[in-house]
């Protein structure tokens, strides 16, 4: 029994599951595009068996890379995972996990992101939807903006009220995501909630980079067209949200992967987010501990799908990638010296894709935050497809779950279960002490950059060319 009422689960895999919980009311009618308002308690006994209906996603991936799809209107639920003799008051350690997505789809029936490895070692695992893509994040003038944000929030708010019944510590909460859910958790950081509903936090590829309000408008211009109608949240509650949002999905099939990149950013919206979240983490610590990283060949994701030809007009993709940094001409000349000509144009643009999006942000906020966070580099290279260290290439390691089917699909069968204990068991050691081991320093210099996978160095001259 937990403030939220009375919950049944299920044992699965060795440890206590609890699947489709509502932590807000269902995001329809007039209270679609609002801020989220809190579920009501549970009358009699609430079955958390099955995962609850999907956010719209707009956006989506070939098959057959496609996410879980589950129909229906409440869209804010999360899931629970904790050991199976956990008791009320056993103040476990616990770890809310926020997924990634371009800000555009995503959702936790996925399931690489099962929690069972994370019970299993001694922590409360919460996954939490939120709305994205055209729901979440698309900027609209009658609409608070970072509705995605403000979900993820109240996640935690619900973490905080109820976890305790569970065995967990609401006192000892991380939060973790990777791509646009690292983005999420990195800017959540900078926000007056740090602290308080959580107290450290794990950012695997992605550090928040937000648009001002008029970049957000803008960027939502070729979202009209998809629609046929006014972009306002009084003209899209006529909408069906998944209607709306597959219009918009079939729009940005026709985009290529660097255009969609930037379409759903969040917003410095002077409330939640008073500046860009990336700018905040390069000044200087914030009140929670870190680990960030990212991989080495992040870029060659998008090559996976055969959508991101870089031969293919790279000056343009070029002035796509880099408009929402305004000036630009230092960071092309950096590159054009650091690369010269060992490179083709279309090499460049790929790496300027995997460092402006992960490489960069997450090089500024290490050296912002310096001794209040750990750094790593992933190296390892999948056996099959671009055979290297791709985006979201580090997802099975840390879950422990590189048997995972979608994962085998992106990094083989052959994925190293040692190096799945390593990473695995230091963000268990993270979430559980504050400290991923002693062997790995808190950064003061690049010598304390952790490297999964095989040696490289990273490009400095280059990563120190974006500056926010």
């Amino acid at each position: 029994m937990c403030p939220a009422g009375e919950i049944s689960g299920a044992l699965v895999g060795g440890v206590a599951r609890y699947l489709g919980i509502p932590y807000a009311k269902p995001p329809v009618g007039e209270r679609r595009f609002a801020l989220p308002e809190p579920a009501d308690p549970f009358e009699g006994v609430f079955e958390a068996t099955a995962f609850g209906p999907t956010p719209p996603p707009s956006m989506e991936l070939p098959e057959p890379y496609t996410y879980p799809v589950i129909e229906g209107d409440d869209w804010l639920t999360l899931n629970v995972w904790a050991p199976a003799d956990a008791q009320p008051g056993d103040a476990l350690p616990v770890y809310v996990w926020i997924y990634g997505g371009s800000f555009a789809m995503g959702n936790t029936a996925q399931s690489l992101f099962d929690g069972t490895a994370f019970a299993r070692d001694g922590a409360v695992y919460v996954s939490a939807n939120y709305r994205v893509g055209l729901e979440g994040f698309t900027h609209l003038p009658d609409a608070p903006d970072n509705r995605g944000l403000h979900d993820q929030l109240q996640a935690l708010r619900w973490v905080q009220a109820n976890i305790a019944a569970f065995g967990g510590d609401p006192g000892r909460v991380t939060i973790g995501g990777e791509s646009a859910g690292s983005m999420s958790v990195s800017a959540l950081a900078t926000t007056e909630f740090a602290g308080k509903l959580f107290h450290q936090v794990i950012c695997e590829s992605g550090i928040g980079v937000a648009a001002d309000v008029p970049t957000a408008a803008k960027l939502a211009d070729p979202l009209k067209a998809a629609l046929g109608l006014h972009l306002t949240a009084k003209a899209l509650r006529e909408k069906d949200p998944r209607e709306s949002a597959a219009a918009v999905a079939k729009l940005l099939h026709k985009l290529s992967p660097h255009n969609v990149l930037t379409l759903f950013p969040p917003v410095i919206d002077g409330d939640l987010l008073p500046e860009n979240p990336v700018s905040r983490l390069a000044k200087g610590p914030v009140p929670v501990r870190m680990i960030i990283g990212n991989n080495h060949k992040e870029s060659d994701f998008w090559r996976v799908f055969g959508e991101f030809v870089p031969g293919d007009n790279p000056l343009k993709a070029l002035d796509v990638l880099l408009r929402p940094f305004g000036d630009t001409a230092p960071i092309v000349g950096a590159y054009r010296k650091v690369y010269g000509d060992s490179l083709t144009p279309g090499e460049i643009v790929l790496e300027l894709l995997s460092d402006g999006a992960f490489g960069g942000p997450s090089y500024a906020a290490q050296r912002g935050q310096g001794e209040n966070c750990f750094a790593y580099y992933f190296t390892w290279p999948s056996t099959v497809h671009t055979k290297s260290a791709m985006h979201t290439l580090d997802l099975g390691f840390a879950f422990d779950n590189v048997a995972d089917p979608g994962f085998v699909m992106y990094a083989g069968e052959d994925a190293p279960q040692a190096l799945a204990d390593d990473i695995h068991g230091r963000w268990m050691e993270f979430i559980k002490t504050g400290s991923p081991g002693p062997d790995w320093r808190p950064f003061a210099a690049e010598a304390d950059l952790k490297v999964f996978g095989p040696p490289a160095e990273r490009n400095r001259d280059a990563l120190g060319a974006w500056v926010y």
